[in-house]
């Protein structure tokens, strides 16, 4: 057996080019080696969705699982996408199972983006009592059987009677969660959160930005001031970065390629601001663009803030 260690992990990190805060790598492996799931929280950007996916990787080259099941919550999932239902097939209703259901019967730990998304009364249903260490049963029965299915977390004994699905010793949830809706964790039950660790996943120091970026001669590296009005992560000024390699071929001038980078990528991450950080956005990014571009900043910006607050 392969071993899951915190310095597996950081290799594998660091293969990827991922630059995490210190002791993120080792909070991770901890939780999961305590049997817990977990909840990586923190800006936009700062790769906590390439590292559950990483982890879970390792967990299965450990054969900790046999894998991974990657989705994305959204605000329609109900039971039937996570626990399952019944469904028509020509020889009539049959039990389909739901992702997590899958995952379990599967041994694979299930990977969820963006979990905020998701109504978690409306889409755990009975899953909040597996996860709460209690075995559940399910209003369906498998093809072929008799008996209701049941949920049953390691440890615990099935009910009587029951088809029993049981629940992996080492199975675990990894899912990310934007720090900005970190307010959406009080809709989940205590028992719930109990079940999960929570861990950050911040943003690296200035110096990390810039090596990056490759230094002075990237125009993206204008752009890092914003992070005193939004905290984003690395993987942003990255996907700017490249857009800006890539448009400056066209023969286009820097301040123009510079205020579409900021436009497309930066933009949509600042609504919110008053009118006092308006002013100072427009002046922080407006100093590193021509007349034309200032123009074009000046404008989106008093579309965004909804105020003619610079001139």
């Amino acid at each position: 057996m392969a071993s899951f260690t915190s310095g597996d992990l950081r290799s594998v990190v660091l293969d990827e080019g991922l630059r995490l805060p210190e002791h993120v790598c080792d909070q991770l492996v901890a939780a999961i080696d305590a049997g817990k799931h977990v909840i990586l929280t923190g800006p936009p950007g700062t790769g906590k969705t390439t590292l559950a996916y990483l982890a879970a990787e390792l967990g299965r080259r450990s054969m900790l699982c046999t894998g991974y099941l990657p989705t994305t919550a959204t605000s329609e999932w109900t039971t039937y996408e996570t626990i399952g239902g019944m469904q028509p097939t020509p020889e009539g209703l049959i039990y389909r199972p739901g992702m997590f259901v899958d995952a379990i019967e599967s041994g694979r730990w299930l990977v969820i983006d963006e979990l905020n998304r998701s109504n978690f009364d409306r889409a755990f249903g009975q899953l909040f009592t597996v996860l709460s260490g209690s075995a559940v049963v399910l209003p369906f029965r498998r093809a072929g059987q008799t008996r209701r299915i049941s949920i049953v977390p390691y440890g615990e004994e099935s009910p009587p009677g029951t088809d029993p699905i049981r629940v992996p010793g080492s199975w675990r949830i990894i899912a990310t969660m934007n720090a900005f809706d970190k307010n959406l964790l009080y809709d989940m039950s205590y028992a719930l959160m109990r079940r999960f660790a929570f861990i950050e996943v911040g943003t690296p120091d200035e110096a990390t930005y810039m090596e990056l970026l490759g230094g002075d001669g990237n125009l993206v590296q204008h752009l890092l001031p914003l992070r005193r009005f939004v905290d984003l992560g690395p993987a942003v000024f990255l996907d700017a970065a490249r857009y800006v390699e890539r448009r400056r071929l066209d023969n286009v001038s820097r301040s123009r390629v510079l205020y579409e980078a900021f436009y497309a990528y930066f933009l949509p991450q600042l609504d919110g601001l008053d009118d006092l950080a308006g002013s100072d956005l427009y002046r922080t990014v407006s100093e590193h663009l021509d007349d034309p571009e200032r123009a074009e900043v000046r404008r989106c910006l008093n579309g965004l803030l909804g105020t003619s607050l610079v001139a």
